[in-house]
């Protein structure tokens, strides 16, 4: 019997270009300038080949020259410092909800370029919706240096993630139609990513917020409009179609005992705005603040309803913790009655907490996930 012996294959030459120099991209993405010694130092690559790198990437145009810096405490030789061009590629962030649709761009620094802003026509009717789109981030582009690399968009609405479509709800605060960004976008920048707004508040929170410490957790996110947003393992759960997480729809316990899906509850409170299924924001926090007995009894209803809505989801899916947030979500006390009424069944170690981004929380998710996206596609250029 003859054994034949496969000499591992070693990785080519350009296989190492492209390596070295994406860690010296790497690395002049989060510093304002570094000589090649430097950058040397912190990789631990050869100072010629760090140049050789340089080099490269300057050809590309992503690196420019930024004068000369002094060795450490002014001593040694001076090297040319060398930095990122912050003109040559651009992340795109898209927030669209009933309070207007924004484009802000930002460059691999993430630093921000441009923000355009426009109000949302109501009833937000999705063919002016779609042209409304397409001038603020037209516009937002023209502001723009470089190319696009990466467009990432939050919508106040269950997005279904495989094709980026909104999902038609009968009670959404925020009816759009057949409203399809990636069609409309997919002209002005690759590979559209659309979800979700309370998705995207989700992700800002387990990367800085009040879930960083937690893996599974649930956001409960009350506005205008009910909403929730799972993650298991860090990741977000999003249904076979973008339903996972709609708090709105869970069953819970109305004010006249009877079971109810938890939007329903509000118009049976009479604190919906009329002719619409919008949560009155306003209302609700008086109601909440309980300066009369009428308001105290309803107060204690919202606190029943939600915490009903909640011990479901608890008992399903065993979550690390719950966060509660959004425009009255974040009222004065709603969290410790909230706290009161949650089942006996979830875990004792269950943590309740406050979200901790409050204003525009989904428009962190998205800065986030577009200036990463656009630096792996840069990066994927080498």
């Amino acid at each position: 019997m003859t054994l034949t012996v496969t000499e591992p294959q070693r990785p080519s030459l350009e296989m190492v270009r492209q390596l070295t120099d994406r860690r010296v991209f790497e690395q002049l993405l989060d510093s304002d300038s570094l000589t090649r010694a430097e950058i040397a130092s912190r990789t631990g690559i050869s100072k010629p080949t760090i140049s050789e790198s340089v080099r490269r990437l300057m050809g590309a145009g992503l690196v420019t020259e930024g004068g000369r810096q002094a060795g450490a405490g002014g001593r040694g030789r001076a090297g040319t410092a060398c930095r990122l061009r912050t003109d040559t590629a651009a992340a795109l962030a898209i927030s669209i909800g009933p309070d207007g649709i924004v484009a802000d761009t930002f460059d691999l620094r993430r630093a921000p370029v441009a923000h355009v802003a426009a109000p949302v026509p109501a009833p937000a009717d999705a063919a002016v919706l779609e042209r409304r789109l397409l001038q603020v981030v037209q516009a937002a582009v023209r502001q723009t240096a470089g190319t696009v690399r990466s467009c990432v968009v939050s919508v106040a609405a269950p997005v279904d993630r495989r094709t980026g479509r909104l999902v038609q709800l009968s009670y959404s605060p925020f009816p759009v139609g057949d409203f399809d960004p990636v069609r409309v976008l997919g002209s002005l920048a690759a590979g559209v990513e659309v979800d979700n707004d309370v998705n995207w508040a989700a992700l800002a929170e387990h990367q800085h917020g009040n879930a960083a410490d937690l893996d599974d957790f649930v956001l409960c996110y009350l506005g205008a409009g009910i909403g929730g947003a799972v993650l298991v393992e860090g990741a977000i759960v999003g249904g076979a179609r973008g339903m996972a997480g709609e708090l709105a729809g869970a069953r819970t316990v109305g004010p006249d005992g009877r079971s109810r899906r938890l939007f329903e509850c509000f118009a049976d409170l009479d604190l919906v705005r009329p002719g619409s299924e919008a949560i009155d924001v306003a209302l609700v926090r008086d109601v909440l603040a309980g300066r009369s007995a009428a308001n105290r009894r309803r107060r204690d209803q919202v606190a029943d309803a939600v915490a009903g809505a909640l011990s479901s989801v608890v008992a399903m899916l065993d979550p690390q913790g719950v966060l509660i947030g959004g425009p009255w979500g974040s009222a004065p006390g709603l969290i410790d009655l909230v706290a009161e009424r949650i089942d006996a069944v979830a875990d004792p170690g269950m943590v309740l907490r406050p979200a901790a981004l409050t204003d525009a929380p989904y428009r962190d998710g998205i800065r986030l996930r577009a200036i990463s996206v656009a630096r792996r596609a840069v990066a994927a250029d080498f």
